[in-house]
């Protein structure tokens, strides 16, 4: 045999796969796929959840008439929840109605007058909504008309 010549090597061969090798690669591949789906579906859930919670709804109240003193005051009022709240205050929407007319009577029209009237008598409003009600789900009231006049109306 010539000096230069190098014998052949030795061919190492790979064992094929075998089909016992071959499940544990889709096991692996599902799992990785339900917990994909799986913390998906959470994700998607907690943004319908905050979403639902930022949701704004109104009860419009039919317009309340009170005749006091000699001065009289009609107000349209709007009460605005937040969630799932819009059905508690549907629900609760003549006690609401007696609560506001209640609050109304104690307002001063001369205060109402003022700068800050106004304001300070939709926060009574809610807080008296809040309070007799024994709840926060009043987040506000908000006057759409008022009325207020000398004399009975």
């Amino acid at each position: 045999m010539p000096e230069n010549l190098v014998p052949p090597s030795p061919v190492i061969t790979m064992p094929k796969p075998t089909a016992k090798d071959r499940p544990i690669g889709v096991i692996i591949g599902l799992a990785l796929l339900l917990l994909g789906i799986g913390f998906g579906s959470v994700w998607f859930y907690l943004q319908y959840v905050q979403k639902k919670q930022a949701q704004t709804n109104y009860l419009t109240l039919p317009s309340i008439a009170i005749s006091r003193d000699g001065h009289s005051i009609r107000a349209g009022m709007a009460i605005r929840t937040t969630g799932d709240d819009a059905g508690w205050a549907s629900k609760h929407q003549q006690a609401l109605e007696q609560i506001m007319k209640r609050t109304l009577m104690e307002a001063d029209p001369k205060k109402l007058r003022t700068e800050g009237g106004i304001v300070a008598l939709q926060q009574s409003l809610r807080e008296a909504g809040n309070t007799t009600l024994h709840t926060t789900k009043v987040r506000e009231v908000l006057l759409t008309d008022l009325l207020l006049s000398e004399g009975d109306l």
